[in-house]
Protein backbone atom coordinates (compact mmCIF):
# COMPACT_ATOMS: atom_id res chain seq x y z
CA UNK A 1 0.00 0.00 0.00
CA UNK A 2 1.32 3.48 -0.67
CA UNK A 3 4.68 1.60 -2.27
CA UNK A 4 5.52 0.79 1.27
CA UNK A 5 6.99 -2.25 2.02
CA UNK A 6 6.18 -4.35 4.98
CA UNK A 7 8.95 -5.35 7.53
CA UNK A 8 10.58 -8.10 8.68
CA UNK A 9 12.17 -7.83 12.13
CA UNK A 10 15.64 -7.89 13.08
CA UNK A 11 16.86 -10.75 15.50
CA UNK A 12 20.45 -9.99 15.11
CA UNK A 13 20.67 -7.97 18.47
CA UNK A 14 19.81 -11.05 20.18
CA UNK A 15 21.96 -13.71 17.96
CA UNK A 16 24.06 -13.15 14.99
CA UNK A 17 22.71 -16.60 13.45
CA UNK A 18 21.73 -19.88 14.08
CA UNK A 19 25.12 -21.37 13.59
CA UNK A 20 27.12 -18.25 14.92
CA UNK A 21 29.23 -18.88 18.49
CA UNK A 22 26.75 -16.78 20.40
CA UNK A 23 23.87 -19.11 20.04
CA UNK A 24 25.69 -22.18 20.46
CA UNK A 25 27.74 -20.84 23.23
CA UNK A 26 24.30 -20.74 24.86
CA UNK A 27 23.03 -23.42 24.25
CA UNK A 28 26.31 -25.32 25.83
CA UNK A 29 25.97 -22.89 28.66
CA UNK A 30 22.30 -24.40 29.22
CA UNK A 31 23.55 -27.79 29.54
CA UNK A 32 27.03 -27.33 31.65
CA UNK A 33 24.69 -25.08 33.50
CA UNK A 34 21.56 -27.66 34.33
CA UNK A 35 24.32 -30.37 35.26
CA UNK A 36 25.91 -27.98 37.40
CA UNK A 37 22.08 -27.33 38.78
CA UNK A 38 21.91 -31.14 39.63
CA UNK A 39 25.05 -31.69 41.12
CA UNK A 40 24.28 -28.87 43.75
CA UNK A 41 20.83 -29.99 44.13
CA UNK A 42 21.45 -31.66 47.46
CA UNK A 43 24.35 -29.41 48.72
CA UNK A 44 23.56 -25.90 48.14
CA UNK A 45 20.73 -23.80 49.95
CA UNK A 46 17.18 -23.53 48.00
CA UNK A 47 17.57 -19.68 47.34
CA UNK A 48 21.43 -20.64 45.53
CA UNK A 49 19.49 -23.17 43.63
CA UNK A 50 16.44 -20.92 42.32
CA UNK A 51 19.09 -18.14 41.62
CA UNK A 52 20.86 -20.86 39.12
CA UNK A 53 17.50 -21.89 37.82
CA UNK A 54 16.87 -18.17 36.97
CA UNK A 55 20.01 -17.64 34.94
CA UNK A 56 19.44 -21.23 33.02
CA UNK A 57 15.37 -20.16 32.31
CA UNK A 58 16.71 -16.81 30.74
CA UNK A 59 19.19 -18.43 28.44
CA UNK A 60 16.76 -21.43 27.72
CA UNK A 61 14.00 -18.07 26.97
CA UNK A 62 16.34 -16.77 24.78
CA UNK A 63 17.43 -19.54 22.54
CA UNK A 64 14.18 -21.32 22.56
CA UNK A 65 12.08 -17.91 21.07
CA UNK A 66 14.93 -17.16 18.73
CA UNK A 67 15.11 -20.70 16.97
CA UNK A 68 11.03 -20.76 17.45
CA UNK A 69 11.29 -17.16 15.54
CA UNK A 70 13.65 -17.72 13.01
CA UNK A 71 11.76 -20.99 11.54
CA UNK A 72 7.83 -19.33 12.20
CA UNK A 73 9.35 -17.17 8.83
CA UNK A 74 10.85 -19.88 6.93
CA UNK A 75 9.08 -23.10 8.21
CA UNK A 76 10.62 -25.60 5.75
CA UNK A 77 14.38 -23.92 6.37
CA UNK A 78 16.56 -27.32 7.70
CA UNK A 79 19.08 -24.83 9.59
CA UNK A 80 16.15 -23.56 11.37
CA UNK A 81 14.89 -26.95 11.95
CA UNK A 82 18.41 -28.15 13.32
CA UNK A 83 18.58 -24.80 16.00
CA UNK A 84 14.58 -25.69 17.31
CA UNK A 85 16.14 -29.28 17.54
CA UNK A 86 19.61 -28.32 19.20
CA UNK A 87 17.14 -25.70 21.35
CA UNK A 88 14.42 -28.34 22.52
CA UNK A 89 17.53 -30.62 23.54
CA UNK A 90 19.10 -27.84 25.68
CA UNK A 91 16.04 -27.39 27.41
CA UNK A 92 15.77 -30.61 27.94
CA UNK A 93 18.98 -30.86 29.90
CA UNK A 94 17.35 -27.56 32.34
CA UNK A 95 13.93 -29.46 32.54
CA UNK A 96 15.05 -32.64 33.40
CA UNK A 97 17.30 -30.36 36.37
CA UNK A 98 14.20 -28.66 37.68
CA UNK A 99 12.60 -32.09 37.99
CA UNK A 100 15.22 -33.03 39.85
CA UNK A 101 14.91 -30.19 42.18
CA UNK A 102 11.34 -29.99 42.32
CA UNK A 103 11.21 -34.17 43.07
CA UNK A 104 13.23 -33.20 46.14
CA UNK A 105 11.46 -29.90 47.37
CA UNK A 106 8.80 -31.93 50.41
CA UNK A 107 12.00 -32.31 52.29
CA UNK A 108 13.32 -28.62 52.01
CA UNK A 109 10.16 -27.19 53.40
CA UNK A 110 11.68 -25.42 56.58
CA UNK A 111 13.82 -23.43 53.82
CA UNK A 112 10.57 -21.86 52.98
CA UNK A 113 10.69 -19.42 55.49
CA UNK A 114 14.33 -18.11 54.25
CA UNK A 115 13.34 -14.44 54.01
CA UNK A 116 15.23 -14.16 50.25
CA UNK A 117 12.59 -16.70 49.17
CA UNK A 118 9.56 -14.50 50.03
CA UNK A 119 8.23 -13.71 46.70
CA UNK A 120 8.95 -17.41 45.71
CA UNK A 121 6.23 -18.78 47.64
CA UNK A 122 4.04 -19.17 45.41
CA UNK A 123 6.10 -20.76 43.40
CA UNK A 124 7.27 -22.79 46.29
CA UNK A 125 3.57 -24.02 47.03
CA UNK A 126 3.36 -25.45 43.39
CA UNK A 127 6.36 -27.19 42.86
CA UNK A 128 5.09 -29.04 46.00
CA UNK A 129 2.23 -29.81 43.59
CA UNK A 130 4.40 -30.53 41.09
CA UNK A 131 6.56 -33.03 42.92
CA UNK A 132 3.18 -34.98 43.62
CA UNK A 133 2.37 -35.46 39.75
CA UNK A 134 5.97 -36.78 38.72
CA UNK A 135 6.81 -39.94 37.89
CA UNK A 136 10.08 -41.36 38.66
CA UNK A 137 13.12 -39.57 37.65
CA UNK A 138 13.71 -42.29 35.09
CA UNK A 139 10.45 -42.05 33.46
CA UNK A 140 10.32 -38.02 33.77
CA UNK A 141 13.63 -38.16 31.48
CA UNK A 142 12.41 -40.34 29.37
CA UNK A 143 8.79 -38.73 28.50
CA UNK A 144 10.77 -35.28 27.77
CA UNK A 145 13.05 -37.23 25.43
CA UNK A 146 10.04 -38.65 23.84
CA UNK A 147 7.93 -35.73 23.57
CA UNK A 148 11.14 -33.77 21.79
CA UNK A 149 10.80 -36.70 19.33
CA UNK A 150 7.17 -37.36 19.08
CA UNK A 151 4.20 -34.75 20.60
CA UNK A 152 6.84 -31.98 19.65
CA UNK A 153 7.36 -33.32 16.18
CA UNK A 154 3.48 -33.93 15.72
CA UNK A 155 2.93 -29.62 16.69
CA UNK A 156 5.80 -28.94 14.22
CA UNK A 157 4.20 -31.31 11.62
CA UNK A 158 0.69 -29.02 12.08
CA UNK A 159 2.33 -26.08 11.67
CA UNK A 160 4.38 -27.18 8.43
CA UNK A 161 1.78 -28.16 6.90
CA UNK A 162 -0.87 -25.31 7.60
CA UNK A 163 1.79 -22.77 6.93
CA UNK A 164 3.28 -24.30 3.20
CA UNK A 165 0.01 -26.40 1.65
CA UNK A 166 -1.00 -24.81 -1.53
CA UNK A 167 -3.80 -25.14 -4.33
CA UNK A 168 -1.21 -23.66 -6.82
CA UNK A 169 -3.02 -20.38 -6.45
CA UNK A 170 -2.38 -19.36 -2.78
CA UNK A 171 -1.00 -20.70 0.30
CA UNK A 172 -3.94 -22.00 3.03
CA UNK A 173 -2.91 -18.67 5.00
CA UNK A 174 -3.82 -16.92 1.77
CA UNK A 175 -7.13 -18.29 2.13
CA UNK A 176 -8.17 -17.79 5.54
CA UNK A 177 -6.76 -14.22 4.73
CA UNK A 178 -9.75 -13.90 2.32
CA UNK A 179 -12.18 -14.85 4.72
CA UNK A 180 -12.43 -10.74 5.59
CA UNK A 181 -12.68 -9.64 1.61
CA UNK A 182 -15.36 -7.62 1.37
CA UNK A 183 -16.55 -9.72 -1.95
CA UNK A 184 -18.65 -12.26 -0.43
CA UNK A 185 -17.99 -14.48 -3.73
CA UNK A 186 -14.33 -13.73 -2.94
CA UNK A 187 -15.26 -15.30 0.22
CA UNK A 188 -17.42 -18.07 -0.56
CA UNK A 189 -14.52 -19.52 -3.22
CA UNK A 190 -11.41 -18.87 -1.00
CA UNK A 191 -13.60 -21.40 2.17
CA UNK A 192 -14.19 -24.15 -0.26
CA UNK A 193 -10.61 -24.34 -1.86
CA UNK A 194 -9.84 -24.36 1.78
CA UNK A 195 -11.82 -26.86 2.79
CA UNK A 196 -10.51 -28.96 -0.15
CA UNK A 197 -6.96 -28.70 1.19
CA UNK A 198 -7.74 -29.62 4.37
CA UNK A 199 -9.43 -32.93 3.10
CA UNK A 200 -6.79 -33.27 0.98
CA UNK A 201 -4.40 -33.13 4.04
CA UNK A 202 -6.74 -34.67 6.56
CA UNK A 203 -5.40 -37.84 7.40
CA UNK A 204 -2.37 -36.46 8.21
CA UNK A 205 -3.28 -33.68 10.16
CA UNK A 206 -5.57 -35.92 12.25
CA UNK A 207 -2.49 -38.33 13.11
CA UNK A 208 -0.99 -35.43 14.48
CA UNK A 209 -3.79 -34.16 16.76
CA UNK A 210 -4.61 -38.11 17.72
CA UNK A 211 -0.54 -38.33 18.64
CA UNK A 212 -0.59 -35.15 20.42
CA UNK A 213 -3.78 -36.14 22.54
CA UNK A 214 -2.91 -39.18 23.38
CA UNK A 215 0.24 -38.43 24.81
CA UNK A 216 -1.07 -36.01 27.16
CA UNK A 217 -3.83 -38.87 28.15
CA UNK A 218 -0.84 -41.04 28.63
CA UNK A 219 1.32 -39.27 30.77
CA UNK A 220 -0.80 -36.96 32.55
CA UNK A 221 -2.41 -40.22 33.64
CA UNK A 222 0.76 -42.12 35.05
CA UNK A 223 1.54 -38.65 36.65
CA UNK A 224 -1.87 -38.55 38.78
CA UNK A 225 -3.75 -35.81 37.63
CA UNK A 226 -7.34 -36.57 37.12
CA UNK A 227 -7.70 -35.06 33.40
CA UNK A 228 -6.17 -32.92 31.52
CA UNK A 229 -8.23 -30.12 32.30
CA UNK A 230 -7.15 -30.49 36.30
CA UNK A 231 -3.91 -30.16 34.88
CA UNK A 232 -4.79 -26.84 32.65
CA UNK A 233 -6.24 -25.18 35.78
CA UNK A 234 -3.58 -25.91 37.92
CA UNK A 235 -0.97 -24.28 35.27
CA UNK A 236 -3.35 -21.33 34.64
CA UNK A 237 -3.61 -20.62 38.44
CA UNK A 238 -7.29 -20.65 38.60
CA UNK A 239 -10.17 -22.73 40.47
CA UNK A 240 -12.32 -24.90 39.26
CA UNK A 241 -14.71 -21.95 40.43
CA UNK A 242 -13.61 -19.47 38.13
CA UNK A 243 -13.59 -21.32 35.32
CA UNK A 244 -17.26 -22.76 36.27
CA UNK A 245 -17.66 -18.76 36.17
CA UNK A 246 -16.46 -18.30 33.47
CA UNK A 247 -18.03 -20.38 31.43
CA UNK A 248 -21.39 -19.50 32.95
CA UNK A 249 -21.23 -16.18 31.71
CA UNK A 250 -20.15 -17.25 28.21
CA UNK A 251 -23.16 -19.69 27.99
CA UNK A 252 -25.36 -16.69 29.17
CA UNK A 253 -24.12 -14.41 26.42
CA UNK A 254 -25.03 -16.58 23.39
CA UNK A 255 -28.39 -14.99 22.88
CA UNK A 256 -26.98 -12.06 22.56
CA UNK A 257 -24.21 -12.75 20.14
CA UNK A 258 -26.62 -14.73 18.13
CA UNK A 259 -28.65 -11.73 17.80
CA UNK A 260 -25.35 -9.87 16.97
CA UNK A 261 -25.21 -12.34 13.99
CA UNK A 262 -28.83 -11.71 12.78
CA UNK A 263 -28.07 -8.08 12.82
CA UNK A 264 -24.81 -8.34 10.94
CA UNK A 265 -26.38 -10.37 8.04
CA UNK A 266 -28.86 -7.60 7.53
CA UNK A 267 -25.71 -5.01 7.39
CA UNK A 268 -24.58 -7.55 4.73
CA UNK A 269 -27.74 -7.75 2.91
CA UNK A 270 -28.46 -11.57 3.59
CA UNK A 271 -30.54 -12.98 5.28
CA UNK A 272 -28.42 -15.48 7.72
CA UNK A 273 -24.60 -15.56 7.75
CA UNK A 274 -22.57 -18.38 6.30
CA UNK A 275 -19.28 -19.24 8.00
CA UNK A 276 -17.16 -17.73 5.27
CA UNK A 277 -19.16 -14.55 6.48
CA UNK A 278 -18.09 -14.36 10.14
CA UNK A 279 -15.34 -12.21 9.30
CA UNK A 280 -16.74 -9.96 6.64
CA UNK A 281 -16.34 -6.60 6.85
CA UNK A 282 -19.29 -4.23 7.51
CA UNK A 283 -20.03 -0.52 6.16
CA UNK A 284 -19.49 1.13 3.16
CA UNK A 285 -16.09 2.52 4.17
CA UNK A 286 -13.49 1.32 1.92
CA UNK A 287 -10.71 2.70 4.44
CA UNK A 288 -7.29 0.74 4.70
CA UNK A 289 -4.31 1.69 7.15
CA UNK A 290 -1.03 1.83 6.00
CA UNK A 291 1.52 -0.07 8.42
CA UNK A 292 3.05 3.81 9.35
CA UNK A 293 -1.01 4.52 9.99
CA UNK A 294 -1.04 1.33 12.23
CA UNK A 295 2.45 2.57 14.16
CA UNK A 296 0.98 6.31 14.46
CA UNK A 297 -2.25 4.78 15.76
CA UNK A 298 -0.47 2.79 18.51
CA UNK A 299 1.67 4.84 19.66
CA UNK A 300 -0.91 8.08 19.91
CA UNK A 301 -3.30 5.66 21.63
CA UNK A 302 -1.13 3.94 23.63
CA UNK A 303 0.82 7.33 24.77
CA UNK A 304 -2.67 8.88 25.65
CA UNK A 305 -3.05 6.36 28.22
CA UNK A 306 0.68 5.89 29.48
CA UNK A 307 3.48 7.96 27.93
CA UNK A 308 5.49 4.82 28.85
CA UNK A 309 3.13 2.84 26.71
CA UNK A 310 3.39 5.47 23.80
CA UNK A 311 7.34 5.21 24.51
CA UNK A 312 8.05 1.21 24.83
CA UNK A 313 5.87 0.77 21.37
CA UNK A 314 7.38 3.63 19.23
CA UNK A 315 10.29 1.86 20.21
CA UNK A 316 9.14 -1.77 19.08
CA UNK A 317 8.58 0.31 15.51
CA UNK A 318 11.68 2.10 14.92
CA UNK A 319 13.97 -1.15 16.30
CA UNK A 320 12.61 -3.94 14.07
CA UNK A 321 10.82 -5.82 16.93
CA UNK A 322 7.83 -6.22 13.93
CA UNK A 323 7.85 -9.18 11.04
CA UNK A 324 4.42 -7.72 9.46
CA UNK A 325 4.97 -8.80 5.51
CA UNK A 326 2.31 -12.65 4.95
CA UNK A 327 4.89 -14.43 2.78
CA UNK A 328 5.44 -18.16 1.97
CA UNK A 329 6.66 -20.47 4.36
CA UNK A 330 5.80 -17.93 7.11
CA UNK A 331 3.33 -19.04 10.04
CA UNK A 332 0.08 -17.43 9.86
CA UNK A 333 -1.60 -15.53 12.48
CA UNK A 334 0.39 -13.40 15.01
CA UNK A 335 2.43 -14.12 18.52
CA UNK A 336 4.69 -11.73 20.83
CA UNK A 337 7.88 -13.63 21.55
CA UNK A 338 10.00 -12.91 24.81
CA UNK A 339 13.97 -12.81 24.68
CA UNK A 340 14.06 -12.75 29.46
CA UNK A 341 18.32 -13.04 28.73
CA UNK A 342 18.42 -10.11 26.11
CA UNK A 343 15.12 -8.04 28.18
CA UNK A 344 13.39 -7.69 24.47
CA UNK A 345 10.65 -9.02 22.68
CA UNK A 346 9.59 -9.34 18.91
CA UNK A 347 6.04 -9.51 17.27
CA UNK A 348 4.84 -11.21 14.50
CA UNK A 349 1.93 -10.25 12.31
CA UNK A 350 0.19 -10.81 8.85
CA UNK A 351 -0.56 -7.33 8.28
CA UNK A 352 -3.14 -7.12 5.61
CA UNK A 353 -4.25 -2.67 5.75
CA UNK A 354 -7.46 -3.49 7.81
CA UNK A 355 -8.74 -2.03 10.55
CA UNK A 356 -8.20 -5.79 12.03
CA UNK A 357 -4.48 -5.81 11.60
CA UNK A 358 -4.19 -2.77 13.34
CA UNK A 359 -6.06 -4.18 15.98
CA UNK A 360 -4.05 -7.14 16.04
CA UNK A 361 -0.72 -5.67 16.23
CA UNK A 362 -2.00 -3.39 19.07
CA UNK A 363 -2.74 -7.00 20.64
CA UNK A 364 0.30 -8.16 20.14
CA UNK A 365 2.11 -5.33 21.57
CA UNK A 366 0.28 -5.30 24.86
CA UNK A 367 1.88 -8.91 25.34
CA UNK A 368 5.34 -7.28 24.43
CA UNK A 369 4.15 -4.10 26.78
CA UNK A 370 3.85 -7.15 29.45
CA UNK A 371 6.83 -8.35 28.44
CA UNK A 372 8.52 -5.24 29.50
CA UNK A 373 7.07 -4.70 32.55
CA UNK A 374 8.34 -7.94 33.99
CA UNK A 375 11.69 -7.72 32.52
CA UNK A 376 13.67 -6.88 35.89
CA UNK A 377 12.26 -9.54 37.87
CA UNK A 378 14.05 -13.18 38.23
CA UNK A 379 12.43 -15.28 34.89
CA UNK A 380 10.89 -17.78 37.15
CA UNK A 381 9.09 -14.95 38.73
CA UNK A 382 8.20 -13.49 35.47
CA UNK A 383 6.69 -16.09 33.75
CA UNK A 384 2.81 -15.57 34.33
CA UNK A 385 -0.14 -18.01 33.12
CA UNK A 386 -1.60 -17.93 29.97
CA UNK A 387 -5.12 -16.87 31.30
CA UNK A 388 -3.27 -13.73 33.06
CA UNK A 389 -0.91 -13.45 29.61
CA UNK A 390 -3.97 -11.81 27.26
CA UNK A 391 -4.58 -9.17 30.14
CA UNK A 392 -2.12 -6.30 28.49
CA UNK A 393 -2.78 -7.43 25.05
CA UNK A 394 -7.00 -7.36 25.04
CA UNK A 395 -6.29 -3.95 27.13
CA UNK A 396 -3.75 -2.88 24.36
CA UNK A 397 -6.14 -3.53 22.01
CA UNK A 398 -8.91 -1.81 23.96
CA UNK A 399 -7.39 1.35 24.32
CA UNK A 400 -6.36 1.38 20.70
CA UNK A 401 -10.12 0.96 19.62
CA UNK A 402 -11.53 3.39 21.90
CA UNK A 403 -9.06 5.99 20.33
CA UNK A 404 -9.67 5.18 16.74
CA UNK A 405 -13.48 5.40 17.59
CA UNK A 406 -13.00 9.23 18.14
CA UNK A 407 -11.39 10.23 14.76
CA UNK A 408 -13.88 8.52 13.11
CA UNK A 409 -17.02 10.06 11.34
CA UNK A 410 -20.42 7.75 11.77
CA UNK A 411 -19.60 6.09 8.10
CA UNK A 412 -16.34 4.74 8.98
CA UNK A 413 -17.27 3.70 12.94
CA UNK A 414 -19.95 1.06 11.91
CA UNK A 415 -16.83 -1.00 10.56
CA UNK A 416 -14.64 -0.75 13.46
CA UNK A 417 -17.53 -1.23 16.02
CA UNK A 418 -18.66 -4.50 14.35
CA UNK A 419 -15.10 -5.48 13.92
CA UNK A 420 -14.34 -5.08 17.64
CA UNK A 421 -17.86 -7.18 18.10
CA UNK A 422 -16.54 -9.78 15.36
CA UNK A 423 -13.67 -10.54 17.82
CA UNK A 424 -15.23 -10.04 21.14
CA UNK A 425 -18.03 -13.07 19.38
CA UNK A 426 -14.88 -15.23 18.31
CA UNK A 427 -13.09 -15.09 21.77
CA UNK A 428 -16.67 -15.68 23.73
CA UNK A 429 -18.71 -17.99 20.82
CA UNK A 430 -15.98 -19.50 18.84
CA UNK A 431 -13.67 -20.19 21.70
CA UNK A 432 -16.62 -21.87 23.85
CA UNK A 433 -16.74 -24.11 20.84
CA UNK A 434 -13.26 -24.40 20.90
CA UNK A 435 -13.39 -25.98 24.80
CA UNK A 436 -16.46 -28.11 23.94
CA UNK A 437 -14.81 -29.68 21.04
CA UNK A 438 -11.52 -30.22 23.15
CA UNK A 439 -13.33 -32.01 26.47
CA UNK A 440 -15.32 -34.41 23.91
CA UNK A 441 -11.94 -34.52 22.28
CA UNK A 442 -10.17 -36.07 25.12
CA UNK A 443 -13.29 -38.28 26.63
CA UNK A 444 -13.27 -40.15 23.28
CA UNK A 445 -9.61 -40.11 22.60
CA UNK A 446 -9.67 -41.93 25.61
CA UNK A 447 -11.22 -45.07 24.01
CA UNK A 448 -8.74 -45.17 21.02
CA UNK A 449 -7.70 -43.12 17.96
CA UNK A 450 -10.19 -40.82 15.91
CA UNK A 451 -10.36 -40.23 12.25
CA UNK A 452 -10.90 -37.10 10.57
CA UNK A 453 -14.55 -37.85 9.71
CA UNK A 454 -15.40 -38.15 13.47
CA UNK A 455 -13.07 -35.15 14.42
CA UNK A 456 -15.43 -33.17 11.74
CA UNK A 457 -18.29 -34.05 12.99
CA UNK A 458 -17.50 -33.30 16.62
CA UNK A 459 -16.23 -29.54 15.48
CA UNK A 460 -20.04 -29.53 13.89
CA UNK A 461 -21.65 -30.13 16.82
CA UNK A 462 -19.17 -28.08 19.45
CA UNK A 463 -20.13 -25.42 16.64
CA UNK A 464 -23.94 -26.12 16.94
CA UNK A 465 -23.82 -25.87 20.54
CA UNK A 466 -22.73 -22.18 20.73
CA UNK A 467 -23.51 -20.63 17.07
CA UNK A 468 -26.68 -22.54 16.74
CA UNK A 469 -28.48 -21.67 13.53
CA UNK A 470 -27.43 -18.26 13.97
CA UNK A 471 -24.90 -19.09 11.21
CA UNK A 472 -25.50 -21.72 8.22
CA UNK A 473 -22.64 -23.58 7.33
CA UNK A 474 -20.13 -24.32 9.73
CA UNK A 475 -16.40 -25.37 9.66
CA UNK A 476 -15.66 -28.80 10.40
CA UNK A 477 -11.65 -28.53 10.07
CA UNK A 478 -11.47 -25.95 12.78
CA UNK A 479 -9.66 -29.32 14.73
CA UNK A 480 -7.11 -28.92 11.77
CA UNK A 481 -6.08 -25.03 11.60
CA UNK A 482 -6.39 -23.96 15.37
CA UNK A 483 -2.38 -24.56 16.26
CA UNK A 484 -3.36 -24.82 19.76
CA UNK A 485 -4.96 -28.12 19.83
CA UNK A 486 -1.66 -29.65 18.74
CA UNK A 487 0.41 -28.55 22.12
CA UNK A 488 1.11 -30.90 24.38
CA UNK A 489 2.43 -28.33 26.68
CA UNK A 490 -0.72 -26.56 27.45
CA UNK A 491 -4.07 -28.65 27.24
CA UNK A 492 -7.40 -26.72 26.68
CA UNK A 493 -5.61 -23.62 24.82
CA UNK A 494 -9.00 -21.70 24.87
CA UNK A 495 -10.47 -20.55 27.78
CA UNK A 496 -7.57 -18.36 28.15
CA UNK A 497 -8.43 -15.87 25.39
CA UNK A 498 -12.14 -15.76 27.41
CA UNK A 499 -11.00 -15.15 30.31
CA UNK A 500 -8.30 -12.29 28.99
CA UNK A 501 -10.70 -10.48 26.87
CA UNK A 502 -13.41 -10.08 29.73
CA UNK A 503 -10.60 -10.05 32.59
CA UNK A 504 -9.38 -7.21 30.43
CA UNK A 505 -12.59 -5.22 29.76
CA UNK A 506 -13.30 -5.39 33.38
CA UNK A 507 -9.87 -3.76 34.74
CA UNK A 508 -10.26 -1.03 31.32
CA UNK A 509 -14.03 -0.21 33.04
CA UNK A 510 -12.20 0.67 36.16
CA UNK A 511 -9.63 2.90 34.47
CA UNK A 512 -12.69 4.62 33.64
CA UNK A 513 -10.70 6.32 30.55
CA UNK A 514 -7.71 8.27 33.35
CA UNK A 515 -4.62 8.14 32.89
CA UNK A 516 -4.03 7.90 36.29
CA UNK A 517 -5.00 4.21 36.39
CA UNK A 518 -1.63 3.53 34.42
CA UNK A 519 0.44 2.96 37.31
CA UNK A 520 -2.03 0.42 39.33
CA UNK A 521 -2.23 -1.22 35.55
CA UNK A 522 1.29 -1.60 35.73
CA UNK A 523 1.74 -2.95 39.39
CA UNK A 524 -1.19 -5.58 38.94
CA UNK A 525 1.05 -6.43 35.70
CA UNK A 526 4.20 -6.88 37.35
CA UNK A 527 2.39 -9.56 40.04
CA UNK A 528 0.97 -11.63 37.40
CA UNK A 529 3.81 -14.02 37.04
CA UNK A 530 4.05 -14.21 41.19
CA UNK A 531 0.57 -14.62 42.38
CA UNK A 532 -2.55 -16.87 41.46
CA UNK A 533 -5.41 -15.10 39.21
CA UNK A 534 -7.83 -14.62 42.03
CA UNK A 535 -4.97 -12.55 44.11
CA UNK A 536 -4.07 -10.27 40.93
CA UNK A 537 -8.05 -9.71 39.98
CA UNK A 538 -8.46 -8.53 44.16
CA UNK A 539 -5.58 -5.89 43.45
CA UNK A 540 -7.68 -4.40 41.29
CA UNK A 541 -11.45 -5.61 43.45
CA UNK A 542 -12.46 -7.94 40.79
CA UNK A 543 -14.22 -11.43 42.43
CA UNK A 544 -13.13 -13.50 39.33
CA UNK A 545 -14.80 -16.52 41.11
CA UNK A 546 -18.51 -14.41 40.32
CA UNK A 547 -20.41 -15.16 37.05
CA UNK A 548 -21.57 -11.70 37.60
CA UNK A 549 -18.42 -9.87 37.29
CA UNK A 550 -17.46 -12.02 33.93
CA UNK A 551 -20.99 -10.76 32.94
CA UNK A 552 -19.85 -6.95 33.52
CA UNK A 553 -17.26 -7.50 30.76
CA UNK A 554 -20.36 -9.45 28.28
CA UNK A 555 -21.93 -5.85 29.30
CA UNK A 556 -19.49 -3.75 27.91
CA UNK A 557 -19.67 -6.03 24.29
CA UNK A 558 -23.43 -6.01 24.31
CA UNK A 559 -23.55 -2.39 24.61
CA UNK A 560 -21.53 -2.01 21.02
CA UNK A 561 -23.33 -5.08 19.73
CA UNK A 562 -26.51 -3.13 20.53
CA UNK A 563 -25.08 0.04 18.80
CA UNK A 564 -25.33 -1.72 15.58
CA UNK A 565 -28.92 -2.03 15.04
CA UNK A 566 -29.04 1.77 14.67
CA UNK A 567 -27.40 1.22 11.21
CA UNK A 568 -30.43 -0.61 10.22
Amino acid sequence: MNGQKLPHWDLSPIYRGVECDDFLGDLEKISSLSKALEEKASSSSLYELLVLADEIAALVSNTSSYASACLSTDTSNPDYLLANSRAEEASMAYSSAMQLLISGIAERKDEFSDPRLEQYSLLLSEFLVQSSHQMSRKEEDLALELLRTSANQWERLQEAVTSSVSDGKETLIELRGLASSPERDVRRNAFERELYLLKEHETALAYSLNGVKGTTLALEKRRGWKSPLERSLFSSRITDRTLDALIEALESSLPMFRRYFAVKAKLLGLERLEWYDIAAPVGRSSKKYSFKDAEDIIISSYSKFSPEMGSFAKNAFENGWIDAEPRKGKVGGAYDTAFRKSKVSRVLCNYDYSYDSVATLAHELGHAYHDHVVRDLPVLLSDYPMTLAETASIFGETVVFTEVLKTLDEEEKLPVIEQFVSSAAQVCVDILSRFYFEKDLFEKRRSGELSAAQLCSMMIDAQNRTYSDAVGKKHPYMWAVKSHYYSEAFSFYNYPYAFGQLFALGLFKRAGGSSSFSSSYKSLLLKTGMQDAVFVAGLAGMDIEDPMFWKEGISIIASYAEELENWL
